[in-house]
């Protein structure tokens, strides 16, 4: 009777063991190369920054495969905050609170966007749950394409306007 209650014992404790090894590993997202392996993130609240990339700091957050991120550039005496949401269908979304840029395109990992830059240099951790609104596109927002421009920079033949003809929106 002592020996199946050792064993059960030490059953218990490598399934605890087991449990909390998977709950305190956390995946290498700058490692991503596709669309499953993002998916298949755990919730995550991440910091973005680190001392290869001055003047770049935020916040990144990735649920049920969806990515939320807020993050700041400062440069050259200038800041811009840049917000990225990436939705369940793989479309992300990134737009700019001071300037008039707001673009979205399908994500790509593995060939230098935006997203895939944002994993390589962030610091993540395993949250229980995320609020959903993080996830939430805004509605006053008119998303173009990547690469297609600004109506505020170019006329309708595509000539790039002088700054003080732009019209501003």
């Amino acid at each position: 009777m002592k020996n199946i209650a050792s064993l059960i014992i030490g059953i218990v404790v490598v399934i605890i063991a087991l449990l909390a090894g998977y709950w305190f590993w956390i995946p290498d997202v700058g490692a991503l190369r596709t669309w499953d392996e993002f998916q298949a993130l755990p919730t995550l609240k991440c910091d973005i920054g680190d001392s290869s990339v001055q003047g770049l700091s935020g916040t990144m957050y990735v649920a049920g495969g969806r990515l939320r991120a807020d993050y700041k550039v400062e440069g050259n005496g200038v800041a811009s905050t840049f917000r990225t949401i990436v939705t369940e269908d793989g479309t992300a979304y990134t737009w700019a609170d001071e300037i008039p840029f707001a673009e979205r395109s399908t994500l790509t990992l593995g060939e230098g966007s935006t997203e895939e830059n944002l994993f390589k240099i962030s610091r993540c951790k395993r949250v229980w749950s995320l609020n959903p609104d993080l996830f939430v596109l805004p509605v006053d927002i008119d998303f173009r394409e990547r690469g297609t421009p600004l109506p505020t920079e170019y006329d309708e033949n595509g000539n790039l306007l002088p700054e003080e003809v732009a019209p501003t929106q």
